[in-house]
């Protein structure tokens, strides 16, 4: 008599296996095959009659004359422990490379005893692909982080550390078990940290922003004091929700060792450059003095004149280190204040009155080095000595100008003039020492003079090459 209810348990049965995604073979001791299931004919794209009685070593092309799982199903067999995870990888004629994991396990039916084999097959091969992908991904980025040369940590969202680079465990002389999987704030004696770091890396993950040049000084366990520069930003993956976090370190310890003895010798020589201006500009002023109380015990008038023309081409550069001095500048001076203090001590000594004369002053506040300041000012001497002596010489008063403005971006145009009655053609007034020194001047500043003299006055236009070294 038919067992209806065993009947209807293989019918259930057989619905289950039915269903399976995954391939099932029922084998017997012998590893031959009894049951194939439809998602093993399917996955495997066989004849499913061509499959049924033959044994699992002949099945296909030999695909499954696998020694190591033919070893480990005997063992079954023999009562040896069920299989798990089983990888087994081969290139089917068909389907081509396939990686599969095998679960093997031996039952025994009720009642008669016989013993089988039950074989679950799962094609994994995209998993495991991607995995491998991943793993590949994975290593090769641990091979770039570890050959920078500066510290590297990887955070999760949480700013937990995820990896980091062998130059980070150098430098903070720490290992992988006091680094990977624990907070950044809870690194070495807790360095890192710093609310205001832990805020701005918060940030960063929903913000898509990052961190440049963030500086942090500490005194770090076994290496002392350190300056470290941080720099992060979100690894981003279009797609996905990443919020891992790269966070690269820059120590900056020597560099800013070095930027502060500069600057502490910086602010020596600037003392000192101070110092020598302010004994330069008493050495000239006292020996202006002497030529001046010299000049005043001679006789002779001419002798008087190159006394006095000597003691202003002094006082015009010891008028360079006043200003300096005054300004608190060691090697550059305003053009306006300098060239007008010169312009007003030579009208008023050689007139002998404030007053003989008009100054008209149009200058630009200029920055001038001190070398092209002294060659500017003793040609400013030269020509405004001349006008006043040969301009005024007589008694006569009138207009000495001065004006210095900027041409271009590179070209200065220092003009003086006069309203005397202008220079006689058949004088010779340009073959003196005076003129000499303006000559010498212009080829010392790469200068170009041009001289325009009638009736209304003499006039000198005369272009200076500038650059500003501050720029």
């Amino acid at each position: 008599m038919v067992d209806i209810a065993e009947v209807l348990r293989e019918i259930e049965a057989t619905e289950i296996v039915a269903t399976l995604r995954e391939g099932l073979l029922i084998l017997t001791e012998e590893l031959v095959v009894e049951y194939a299931s439809p998602g093993f004919v399917r996955t495997f794209a066989v004849d499913h009659a061509a499959t049924l009685g033959r044994h699992l070593a002949d099945l296909g092309n030999g695909q499954w004359n696998v020694a190591e799982l033919l070893r480990v199903l005997e063992q079954i067999v023999g009562g040896g422990p069920e299989v798990e995870g089983f990888e087994v990888e081969h290139t089917f004629e068909q389907l081509g490379r396939r990686v599969m994991h095998i679960n093997a396990r031996k039952t025994v039916r009720p009642g008669n005893g016989s013993r089988r084999i039950l074989m679950v097959v799962s094609d994994v091969t995209d998993a495991v692909d991607a995995a491998r992908e991943v793993d590949r991904q994975r290593r090769l980025a641990q091979g770039i982080v570890d050959t920078l040369r500066e510290p590297l940590l990887v955070l999760d969202a949480g700013l937990g550390v995820v990896e980091a680079s062998r130059a980070f465990y150098r430098t903070f002389a720490v290992d992988d078990d006091q680094t990977i999987g624990r907070p950044l704030a809870a690194l070495g004696n807790g360095q890192w940290a710093i609310p205001e770091l832990i805020e701005l890396l918060t940030d960063v993950i929903p913000d898509n922003t990052t961190i440049e040049d963030f500086e942090v000084r500490h005194v770090f366990p076994q290496i002392g004091e350190k300056a470290i520069l941080l720099n992060a930003r979100k690894v981003y993956r279009e797609g996905n929700h990443s919020a891992t976090l790269l966070l690269a370190m820059e120590d900056v310890t020597e560099r800013r060792r070095l930027e502060a003895e500069r600057a502490a010798a910086a602010g020596r020589a600037e003392r000192l450059l101070e110092e020598l201006n302010h004994r330069v500009m008493n050495s000239l002023s006292t020996i202006s003095s002497i030529i001046s109380f010299e000049g005043r015990t001679l006789a002779d008038e001419e002798c008087r004149t190159a006394f006095e023309r000597m003691r202003r081409r002094i006082f015009s550069v010891g008028t360079l280190y006043r200003a300096l001095t005054k300004s608190g500048s060691v090697d550059t001076v305003d053009a306006n204040a300098y060239l007008s203090s010169v312009a007003r001590d030579i009208a008023a000594s050689m007139s002998g009155r404030s007053e003989a004369v008009r100054l008209e002053l149009d200058l630009e506040a200029i920055e001038l080095s001190t070398q092209l300041a002294v060659p500017i000012a003793l040609i400013v001497n030269e020509l405004f000595t001349n006008s006043l002596k040969y301009a005024y010489g007589d008694g006569r008063y009138g207009i000495l100008g001065l004006s210095l403005k900027m041409a271009d971006e590179r070209t200065m145009v220092l003009t003086i003039w006069d309203d005397g009655p202008g220079i006689n053609p058949t004088a010779r007034v340009d073959s003196g020492l005076g003129q000499r020194l303006v000559e010498a001047f212009l080829t010392q500043l790469g200068a170009t003079m041009k001289r325009e003299s009638d009736a209304s006055g003499t006039r000198f236009y005369i272009a200076i090459p500038y650059e500003n070294d501050s720029t």
